[in-house]
Parts: C-alpha cells; structure tokens; sequence
C-alpha cells in the first residue's frame, strides 16, 4: 500500500483522520474535567495505524522493522557509557541486515523468494536508528519508554520514501501535540498537492520519457544506433523532471501526513532546480540525506578543520556511501562518483577565484566587473542544470553501453539523424505537461504564496489599526465631545476667516443657479479669480485637464482594488486553496480508477 494507490486515499486515510478526530474529542473532554495526562490516546491510534500500514507491505517487513528497533532501543540506553568500539560494532549490526538485503540479488546460494527481496522502507529507517544511536552517544538521552520509540519506529508517514526524520526532532511532540482544524486543512491541502504533483505530473512523465527512448533502445538492441538527438534528449529532460516531482510529491505527502497527526515533518526538497553550483544542488535536493552524512559522517572525520588532502578522501568515502545507499547496481557508485569530482573540482576552483580574485580586478573598470558579475548567476544556474541533467544518466542506466550510447547521442554520435516524426509528435502533444512540470520545479508558486501571506499580514495590521480608530474615535475623545469642546470655537472660526471671501463667494455661481461655462464650470470673476489665484498658478489645457482626470481615476480603482484585496484577501486565500485542493483530489482520484484525463490536459495541439 502507497500513498497514491486507492485503498490508501479512500480506506486507510479516512479511517485515520475518524478515528484521530474522536481521539482529540474525548481528549479535549478529559482536559475541561481536570484530568491532565499525555497524548496517550492520540498516540495509540497513531501507532495501531502506523502498524496496520506496514502490516499491508508483508508481515516480513512487519518482523524485521520489529527486531531492529528492539535491538536499537536496547542498545541506545547503554551506549553512552560503552566504549568506541562498542558503537561502532552497534553500527556494524545495524547495518547488515540493510547490506544483505540489498545485495541478496548476488548471492546465488539463497533461495529464489529471498533474492532481491528488499523490506519496505529498510534504507530509511536503518538511517533513523543509526542517527539515534549517534545521539543516544554523544548526548547520553536515550528514551526510556518503549510505547514513544515504537511511535518513533513505525511512524508511517516516514517509512516508505523518508525523510530521514530524528528522534529529537519527534520527542517533544510525542508528549505534547496539538490537533485542531486549521492544522488539518492545512495538512489536507499539503497531501493533496503532492497526490495530484505525484499522479498527474510525475508518473506521466515517467510513462513520456519511455516513450521518448525505452531503455531497450538505450541499450543498443535496435542494431546500436538510437533514434533522434531529440529522443534522447527529450527522454532525459522527461526523467530528470520525473525523478524531483516523484521524490518531493511524496515529501509533500509525507509532510501533510504527519501534520495531520500533529507531528512536524521537515522538508526534504528546496527546489534544488534553482540551484547555482552543485554543492548548493546539493543542499537542496534530498536534505535529510546531506545532513546525515554531514553530521554524523563528514564532521566526525574532521570536517573542513583538516587539511584539503584529508577532506577529498572524506568525500571520497560519503559519496561512495551515497551511491551504495540508492542502490546495489554499481552505476550508481558510478553516480555518486561523478558527484565527487564535480564538487572537488568546485572546490579547487573556489581557492583559485578567492587567490586571482584580485589580482583580476586591478586595472579593470568597475562597468566591465558589474557586467560579469551579472552574467555569474544565470551561467552558474545553466552549468548546475547540465551537470545534474548528466548525473541522472548515470543514476537511470545500470547497463553500460546504455550509459555510452546515450553520451554518445548527446554528441550527435551513434543517432540516425536530429529529430525524428515519432518524437516531434510526442513533444508536440505534451508541450502543457513539459511547462506545468518546469512551473511545479520551480518557486514560483512559494513566491506567490508568500506575496500572499505577506498581503495578509498587512490586511490583519489594517483591521487592527480601523478598529482601534473606530473606538477611540479619529481623535480619540470624540466620547467626552461635550466635556471636551472649547468655549467660544464660533469666535475662533470668525477671527480665522480669510479677508475678500465673500468676494470670492460672490464672485463664484453655483452651478445650477447661475451662469456657467461651456465646460459646465462655474462662471469666476475676473476680480475673483484675480483675488483668489495663488502667485505661481499654471491653468491647464482642456486636454491636460482630461490626461489629469483619467489618471485620477486610474488612481483610485488602484487603491480601491488594493483595498478590496487588504480587507479579503485572506477569505480569497483560503478559498481558492481550498478550491485547488479540492480540483486536486478530484483529479487524482479520476487517475486512480483509471479515467483518461490526458486527452483533456495535454493533447491541446
């Protein structure tokens, strides 16, 4: 059972929210009758669901996942006082089950059900456990209840596809969560978006970039000669986008899930598209994995305190790891090989441009610094993209004339020609899927989204500051007017008034009552007009005068809709999201029992 498959959305995930739902309401009952007591309840049917979820993938899984966190909380409560080797023969055991499984495949004495045979979520929650074993080490807090690390253990939302969550990070909301209605929408919306990123966008491209050029074609079978520049082409752009919307569709489910729950999940993905080098792409992409080799691989080993020598070996040795963690094939070593040296080849460069940096600047004007300077980024951002698209060649292909072939295609070498018929129409009728799936890589809905939140924001301060006026009044004492009004305001208002207005009066006609213009303004006398126009007055043409009104107008229809949108915009927030959420769960639910939305969507041309 995944997240996206129907008996999850329709069964499972309904069946959890009921169930959450009265847990919170007996829970708020025993709170109003002074009955303090943990989260006891909304903990148990979170474990029960957590539990019955992986029951559904075998109870094989079920036992294993079982033993290796007996044996990690076992562990954890005695390592902080045992000795080095003690930990790292701990590691070692807890790493080898993960090891055998995945490389089961090479073993041919085992019997036929056994090879290959991968328990569900084992790379994720080995890394969790041995995560906790670290800070179990270094901190000496091991968690003394087996119910809470059970919680910790089977949570579900993290077991297939991560992140790779902390039990630190957990703790606290085990004790003491909270459950209310506006997390949960919140939550909804957040699963929502990531069914429908994961159904309609990244399994469609998958299915695209097999259409593009099937892996049987990589792999020579058609005489060795592949079909077009743009097959290839097309068919990797179509998997590298797959790959990020695949991955982060499920953060995003995984992230709404524990919300639901009232657990904080953090972000796994930070539109690691966008990124300029590939060490940034790689703070970006899959951030749970970079801080766990970070923290407790990379910066035990000396972290960037050691010499430049010593620091290439230690990243030597993590992206070895990283590659033997996405899988058993050694392409994937292959991959995270090509990782290294790109980012020691970063590296280097950055010593070379930090020691030239000034000497490069002497003698040169500032214009031609400012016109490089903004050539960096957008240069930068092509050379992370390139690299990354060439990465995911080694990461798809475990075969290696596949691999050759497809570099080879991209030097117009081993094709039969640029493009071919097959392909243009491919292109042609998902050109509306290529852009949607670029937008949803991009941030531009998170930037939309903070414009919103910050329109919001200022819309709440603008209420407040209207309802403290509409109390206090303008001047703030207009409640105490009759207490308050100075004596003698009719003489004041006599003193002050300016000499030669009832000239001015007389010399102005109200309109309807005297004479007027052709304009239909008033008549001014000249001895008026003389009185009453300021020194330095330019009159304006009649023509000027109409530019002057229409922009006025122009003015306030502007100010009128930003005000609109002050006073509203959060009701119009909310109402489109829930809008979005709603379009969103009915199109993956047509996805799911299989109605065909993709002549509606995409073949436009």
């Amino acid at each position: 059972m995944q997240f996206s498959e129907m008996i999850f959305v329709g069964g499972f995930l309904p069946l959890f929210l009921v169930f959450s739902f009265i847990g919170s309401i007996r829970k708020k009952a025993a709170d109003s009758s002074f009955l303090q007591r943990e989260n006891k309840r909304e903990n148990g049917i979170f474990l029960f669901f957590s539990l019955l979820f992986l029951s559904s993938q075998g109870l094989i899984s079920l036992l294993i996942l079982s033993a290796i966190m007996l044996y990690s909380f076992a562990v954890g409560k005695r390592i902080h006082e045992k000795s080095k080797r003690f930990f790292a023969f701990s590691i070692l055991i807890l790493l080898l089950p993960l090891l055998f499984f995945k490389y089961s495949i090479y073993f041919s004495s085992l019997p036929l059900w056994l090879k290959g045979f991968m328990p569900f979520g084992i790379s994720f929650y080995t890394f969790r456990f041995i995560s906790y074993l670290s800070d179990c080490r270094k901190e000496g807090n091991a968690e003394e209840s087996l119910f809470h690390f059970a919680l910790y253990a089977f949570a579900f939302p993290v077991l297939s596809q991560g992140p790779i969550l902390r039990y630190k990070d957990m703790r606290e909301e085990i004790l003491a969560r909270e459950w209310n209605f506006t997390r949960l929408s919140r939550a909804l919306f957040r699963f929502s978006f990531g069914l429908w990123k994961k159904l309609i966008l990244a399994d469609a491209l998958g299915q695209l970039s097999n259409s593009f050029l099937s892996p049987e074609e990589a792999n020579g079978l058609s005489g060795g000669v592949l079909p077009s520049f743009i097959a290839v082409f097309f068919s990797g752009l179509s998997f590298m986008l797959q790959i990020y919307l695949d991955f982060s569709a499920y953060t995003d489910m995984a992230i709404g899930l524990g919300e639901m729950a009232g657990f904080t999940i953090p972000e796994n993905f930070h539109y690691p598209y966008e990124a300029r080098t590939v060490r940034d792409f790689w703070r970006r992409w899959h951030i749970s994995l970079s801080l766990f080799f970070r923290d407790y691989i990379y910066i035990p080993l000396g972290g960037n305190r050691l010499s430049f020598g010593r620091r290439v070996l230690n990243l030597l040795l993590i992206w070895i790891l990283t590659g033997i963690w996405h899988g058993a094939s050694f392409n994937f070593i292959l991959w995270g090989l090509y990782f290294f040296v790109l980012i020691v080849l970063e590296l280097m460069g950055k010593k070379v441009i930090a020691f030239g940096k000034a000497r490069c600047a002497v003698g040169k004007p500032k214009k031609i610094l400012r016109f490089l300077a903004g050539l960096k980024t957008p240069i930068l951002h092509v050379y992370t993209l390139l690299m990354v698209y060439i990465s995911w060649i080694f990461f798809r292909y475990r075969d290696f004339s596949a691999i050759k072939n497809v570099l080879k295609a991209h030097l117009f070498r081993n094709v039969q020609a640029f493009s071919d018929e097959k392909s243009l129409l491919l292109l042609r009728n998902h050109i509306f899927l290529f852009l949607l799936a670029v937008l949803f890589s991009s941030s531009f809905f998170k930037r939309l989204d903070t414009a919103w939140a910050d329109l919001m924001m200022r819309g709440r301060i603008r209420k407040e500051r209207k309802g403290k006026k509409e109390e206090e009044g303008f001047y703030g004492m207009e409640e105490n007017d009759e207490e308050v009004e100075p004596e003698g305001i009719e003489e004041t208002s006599e003193e002050v008034e300016p000499e030669g207005a009832e000239e001015t009066s007389e010399g102005v006609e109200p309109n309807g009552t005297g004479e007027t213009s052709e304009e239909g303004n008033p008549k001014v006398t000249e001895k008026a007009s003389e009185k009453v126009e300021p020194k330095g007055t330019v009159l304006l043409s009649e023509e000027e005068h109409k530019r002057h009104i229409l922009a006025l107008k122009k003015i306030q229809r502007k100010t009128k809709w930003k005000i609109f949108l002050l006073d509203h915009g959060e009701q119009i927030y909310y109402l489109f999201k829930i809008l979005l959420a709603l379009a969103a769960l009915a199109i993956s639910f047509s996805a799911m029992v299989g109605q065909s939305y993709t002549p509606f969507l995409y073949n436009q041309f």
